[in-house]
């Protein structure tokens, strides 16, 4: 072979080499993470808030005029202490007037019932005293016996007349008060300072959250004024959907998170309520949902009770469980499938799935330990294509 075929032969074959170096087959780059035994956690997230463990709302415990208080949301109230005052509600000038005459008449039939007492008293001694003396002349012979028993039925008598003016003297002082009460609404410069004022007070030390009603005004019994949160911590509150809360028990331990600091804050499920409530999610639709409700260990001073938080609530837990990243599986027509990076090229195989957890998911079979699995497989990514591994996102302990 001359010069010249040998250069023509050498043309053609880099001509080849280049034409296959042009259209050869471009790796895809992939990451990817391991199969590898860990700590597998299932938890359920939801947002909830914090509130008070124990909380009161005390009411007005007579129906009268609320005295304005001086009592602020945030302040810190010891047992017993008077957080309000209130008076008897007051009365129209129409009613007023009528319970004053009836006082007037009440008071008038008090001092005729208490001259009708002197009386009977003044009658039932001299009654006593003639008696007396008529048993002591039937003693001497000179008077017959019913002469005495006739003056001693006369003492009788003016006793029982002097009872009765007793009771009618209770009746009518019994009387005056009742009218008296009616006036206790009055306002104290028109009824002598006589004011009736009733404390409430606080039912145990603790911090107002709120107040209901601060301006002076006429509230019915019953009526709530203030609620005071008992210094004994904070209490988590976190409504699940039905079916997430079915595999919540109590002891469960909640990570607390968005709660505006740097740290996760630990807590564990006390109970689920067993009674659950409709609510409409913000696209409209209805959802079944039921309130766990969890003890929050260690608060800081700066987290209050009504404030915000993002609960993650561990149902199931378990060392040394083989798993897979959860971005690398999906679903295909059989079931679930994952891609092993094997010699360069992407492989699909079938897997088998057990409990899922955030990040990961237990492995049952169609991988073993160490094998490198493809996360977030793209459309390139299919059986036999020839893959680029880039740093993974996913690596060991992740």
């Amino acid at each position: 072979m001359n010069r010249t075929n040998l250069l023509v032969v050498l043309a053609v074959v880099c001509g080849i080499a280049v034409l296959w170096w042009t259209l050869r087959p471009v790796a895809v780059r992939v990451e990817v993470g391991g199969v590898e035994r860990r700590l597998l956690e299932v938890t359920v997230e939801e947002q909830g808030k914090t509130r008070a463990r124990d909380r009161y709302t005390v009411a007005a415990p007579i129906t009268g005029r609320l005295l304005r208080t001086a009592v602020d949301e945030g302040m810190h109230v010891e047992r017993g202490e008077i957080l309000a005052t209130m008076a008897p509600p007051p009365e129209d000038p129409r009613t007023e007037a009528t319970i004053r005459a009836e006082l007037t008449a009440a008071e008038a039939h008090m001092r005729e019932a208490e001259a009708a007492l002197e009386e009977a008293r003044t009658a039932h001694e001299q009654a006593r005293r003639e008696a007396a003396r008529r048993r002591d002349l039937f003693a001497q012979g000179a008077i017959s016996t019913e002469k005495r028993e006739q003056y001693e039925r006369s003492a009788k008598a003016a006793r029982a007349r002097l009872d009765t003016a007793r009771a009618a003297l209770r009746a009518a002082r019994a009387d005056v008060d009742r009218a008296r009460s009616r006036l206790l609404g009055v306002p104290a410069d028109i009824d002598n300072g006589n004011e009736t004022i009733t404390s409430v007070r606080a039912p145990a030390a603790g911090t107002v959250f709120r107040v209901h009603e601060e301006s002076e005004r006429v509230v019915p019994a019953g009526t709530p004024l203030f609620e005071i949160g008992v210094d004994r911590g904070l209490e988590l509150v976190i409504d699940l959907l039905t079916e997430d809360a079915v595999s919540v028990e109590a002891g469960d331990p909640i990570r607390i998170t968005g709660w505006g600091g740097d740290v996760t804050l630990q807590g564990s499920v006390r109970y689920v309520e067993p009674q659950a409530f409709t609510e409409v999610s913000a696209l409209g639709v209805e959802e079944q949902r039921v309130n766990v409700i969890g003890d929050l260990l260690d608060p800081p001073p700066s987290l209050g009770a009504g404030y915000r938080i993002e609960a993650a609530i561990v149902t199931w837990s378990e060392e040394g469980i083989l798993t897979v990243p959860t971005s690398a599986i999906f679903r295909g027509a059989r079931g679930w499938r994952a891609f092993v990076v094997e010699g360069g090229r992407a492989r699909l195989r079938e897997i088998e799935v057990g409990r899922r957890g955030k990040e990961h998911v237990q492995l049952s079979g169609g991988l073993e330990e160490g094998e490198q699995v493809i996360v977030f497989p793209s459309d390139l990514v299919e059986d036999g294509a020839r893959v680029a591994v880039t740093a993974s996102s996913l690596g060991p302990g992740s």
